[in-house]
Formats: structure tokens, sequence, C-alpha cells
């Protein structure tokens, strides 16, 4: 039992510290996933504008809606000066059909793509949701954060101005 905890607390570690080094040092790896029109978007034709924040998120999510409301806030502040908000909904082909309503309920104003079989969170090595990237213009990886609590958005805040200043 003591071995099982340790090899667990070990392979955690690894983990995290695999992601570690990719969120400082590695370029964002390149998607395709379709948005809720049905169109296609490509990250990496969306480099150089500005930086690009990524949430994997879900419907089933109650910290995810919570921050939902935090990064329309931030589109708000930061929008018109090149911030790209995508909001990648990890939703299965069960609870997929929930996620156009929840935007449009909620007017979010942002970029909206669907990953229903979890490939891009998973090669970004999400564990859990909500989860976020911020990439610089160059795309970057220069914050990750998994979860939500108060007080979060203010550290993103932060980081998304310092990026604009250097823009």
């Amino acid at each position: 039992m003591i071995r099982t905890l340790i090899s667990s607390l070990f392979a955690t570690a690894m983990l995290f510290l695999s992601f570690s080094s990719f969120a400082q040092t590695a370029a964002a790896p390149d998607f395709v996933l379709p948005d809720l029109a049905g169109e296609n978007y490509r990250l990496s034709k969306n480099f150089g504008a500005g930086p690009i924040l990524i949430n994997f998120w879900a419907t089933w999510c109650a910290p995810c809606i919570e921050e939902m409301k935090k990064l329309k806030d931030l589109h708000q502040e930061f929008g018109q000066t090149g911030l790209t908000i995508l909001a990648i909904s990890i939703d299965d082909p069960k609870t997929v059909g929930k996620v156009k309503s929840f935007v449009n309920t909620n007017r979010y104003p942002f970029k909206f793509l669907l990953d229903t079989n979890n490939d891009v969170f998973r090669r970004y090595q999400g564990v859990n949701v909500p989860f976020t990237i911020l990439l610089n213009r160059d795309g970057q990886a220069v914050y990750t954060h998994t979860g939500y609590r108060k007080g979060d958005a203010k550290k993103l805040q932060e980081q998304i101005a310092k990026l604009i200043r250097r823009d």
C-alpha cells in the first residue's frame, strides 16, 4: 500500500515537472478544432496578433462556470488591445449540446471551440478543468493554471497586462 502511494506521488510529481518545463519554454502544440458554427480554427494561424488565452472548461464544471464570468471581464478589458480568448469545451458527445445554449444565454463575446474527444486537452497535458494557458504572441506558453478560486483572475490579469505592454 505504501509502495503504491509512493509510486502515485512520484508519477504526479513527474507529470507536474514535465508540464512546468513545457509551460516555461515550449511552443504551444498546434491544433485545429471546430467552433460552434462548425468552422475550423487553427491555433498557429493566429499567432502574432497578441497574446492568446486558452481555457479548457466543461458545462458540468461549476468552477469553470465561475471562471467564465471573469474571462468575460478580461475580454472586456484587453480584447481591444490584442488579447484572444479561446474557450475550449471538453464536453463529450453526450453533453456538448449544452455548450451553444450556455454561450448564447450568457452572451460570451470570445471564441468557443469543441474538443469532444479531449485530444487537444491531453496534448496540453491537462488533468482537470478549468485549465488555463496563456501564450505570448509567438505562441509560447508563459503562464498556466489549473482550477479556479476567487483571486485567480487577478493573477491572470497581471500576466496579460505584462504581455500587452511588451507587444
